[in-house]
């Protein structure tokens, strides 16, 4: 359900840069929380990381507004990066009710649907470092049809869109090519979903799953089309180690030299599913887990993933903080590796996704991202309106924050997009692109007054 601020007001930037003085309006989405014109409003501003508790609440800053055009306005600059509480409060005089007729009840003030006695938004302050980024939402890893996923390419993206999502990577075993696929049919259409090139890696053997993502070639296609050279190269690699007994020789060289050619064609190259139990075992023996994630040839942790589900998430995130008291800081994304998006999964909307803070949705600026460390991993379960964020603690704060307050609006806006790129992949009309054009100028028209940008 959607918070009850988000539908009562609309607090416009939402988002603020530290040290710089802002403009900041609080606008009524109905006249259910009008402010009366004649009247003075208090608004409490708290930072929730610096405001002291004490027997009388929450101590911060006080300001006096009246309204102006139906809105409260007011200019202030926030010194620090954190969440701050803005808490409105109504004088006793504050009436909602308009009608003439309506007789109050005996204990006092009228109270209609929508009505809060001292409502609270919610404003997040950033340094200029971050506030520069913009936070898009993605998944690494996920299947078509063109794998062993139930939907077409088309559209399980289009139902990404549906639900939020800025890019996605379509990451089919052994198939690289239906990123093009889409890319080519989406021709002419408005760019307002950023496709990925992507594939899921089995070479030497099924029993080795990793994700590339944005590669300049095909690994897969690599392997099987020069399967003595790249044996060979194997090989090599199994020579120079150093291992020790607990880790097979062969196995670890032949992650390495996956690794090492989604890097040598450009792309991004993500460790799959660690902790995934298959056949009763763990997909990957935790000594080989260890030493991968502690050489650092895996750009990024599949920290998260929806299909394995809560369990493999759970000892994959506790190895990840083990790992990171150590000194080794691998990078993390969260993915739904999901085969199946339509409404008839109850695990759709997905349940891992990735939360990455970059200039732009390219894969050039999301590479960037991920390599310096700018992602959470989120994990949401349809059933359960709570979420799980990991990553560093700056990141996660601000994206909490973000959950709440950004997510289910700009979700409601992407909806009729993904609705019309479904459409398009049978029904491929020549006014969807006009629709699609006013659609994604309302999204982002949404995105830059709450980022204030």
């Amino acid at each position: 359900m959607e918070e009850l601020h988000l539908v009562n007001y609309k607090l416009t930037p939402s988002v603020v840069e530290v040290g710089r003085p802002t403009t900041v309006t609080i606008a009524p989405r109905g006249d259910q929380v009008y402010f009366n014109e004649n009247t003075t409003y208090l608004l409490d501003i708290i930072g929730v990381g610096t405001a002291t508790k004490q027997l009388n609440g929450a101590h911060g800053k006080r300001l006096t507004l009246k309204p102006v055009d139906g809105k409260l306005v007011f200019t202030e600059t926030f010194e620090r990066e954190q969440q701050y509480v803005l808490k409105l409060v109504l004088p006793e005089s504050h009436m909602f009710c308009t009608n003439p007729y309506y007789q109050p009840p005996a204990h006092g003030r009228v109270s209609r649907p929508g009505d809060q006695r001292n409502p609270v938004l919610y404003l997040y302050a950033l340094e200029p470092d971050l506030y520069r980024l913009r936070p898009y939402k993605g998944d690494f890893h996920l299947h078509s049809s063109d794998s062993d996923g139930h939907e077409s390419s088309c559209g399980v993206l289009a139902n990404l869109r549906k639900a939020g999502y800025d890019f996605s990577a379509l990451t089919n075993h052994y198939w690289y090519h239906s990123a093009a696929k889409v890319r080519k049919l989406w021709e002419g259409l408005p760019d307002v979903f950023t496709v990925l090139t992507g594939e899921e890696v089995h070479t030497p053997t099924e029993l080795l799953h990793a994700v590339s993502i944005g590669a300049s070639e095909s690994v897969n296609d690599l392997y099987y089309q020069n399967r003595e050279a790249c044996d060979a190269e194997i090989a090599e690699i199994e020579r120079e180690l150093d291992l020790p007994d607990t880790v097979d020789p062969h196995n670890y060289a032949a992650r390495l030299w996956v690794a090492r050619t989604i890097r040598r064609f450009g792309g991004l190259s993500i460790l799959a599913h660690p902790h995934w139990i298959w056949s009763n075992v763990y997909f990957m023996p935790e000594d080989l887990t260890v030493k991968l994630l502690e050489s650092g040839e895996y750009e990024a942790l599949e920290l998260l993933n929806g299909d394995c589900g809560p369990e493999t998430n759970t000892l994959q995130t506790a190895l990840y903080f083990e790992e990171r008291a150590k000194g080794f800081d691998p990078p993390v994304v969260g993915s739904s590796d999901c085969h199946r998006t339509d409404r008839a999964d109850e695990r759709f909307p997905t349940p891992a996704f990735t939360y990455v803070f970059a200039e732009d949705r390219s894969f050039e600026a999301i590479h960037k991202a991920i390599l310096g460390h700018q992602t959470v991993a989120v994990e949401k379960y349809r059933e359960d309106s709570s979420f799980h964020i990991y990553g560093s603690y700056r990141l996660v704060k601000y994206a909490n924050f973000l959950m709440r307050n950004y997510n289910p609006r700009y979700t409601e806006l992407c909806y009729p997009q993904g609705t019309l790129l479904r459409e398009y992949e049978t029904d491929p009309k020549p006014e969807t692109a006009s629709l699609l054009t006013l659609l994604y100028a309302r999204s982002e028209a949404y995105a830059a007054s709450f980022f204030g940008k």
